[in-house]
């Protein structure tokens, strides 16, 4: 069985319907569903694309950059 990385696709999803994928919408449940997401690929043996691990590395980072007052 193929997987194709589907990681940004969910993340625009989350993005439009945030209440529907991690139930509220704040950064500690995107934090908690992205690691659930990386855990279930790394256990069906779905290696990150280039792309993707960018993004892990960086993901705290963005966060810090963002002006949220």
């Amino acid at each position: 069985m193929e997987y194709t990385s589907g990681l940004f696709e969910i993340l625009a999803k989350i993005k439009t319907k945030p209440g529907m994928y991690i139930g509220h919408s704040s950064v500690s449940d995107l934090f908690i569903f992205l690691a659930g997401y990386k855990t279930a690929r790394r256990k069906l043996g779905v290696n990150p694309t280039e792309r993707e691990l960018i993004f892990y590395e960086s993901f705290h980072d963005i966060l810090c950059s963002i002006d949220l007052v």
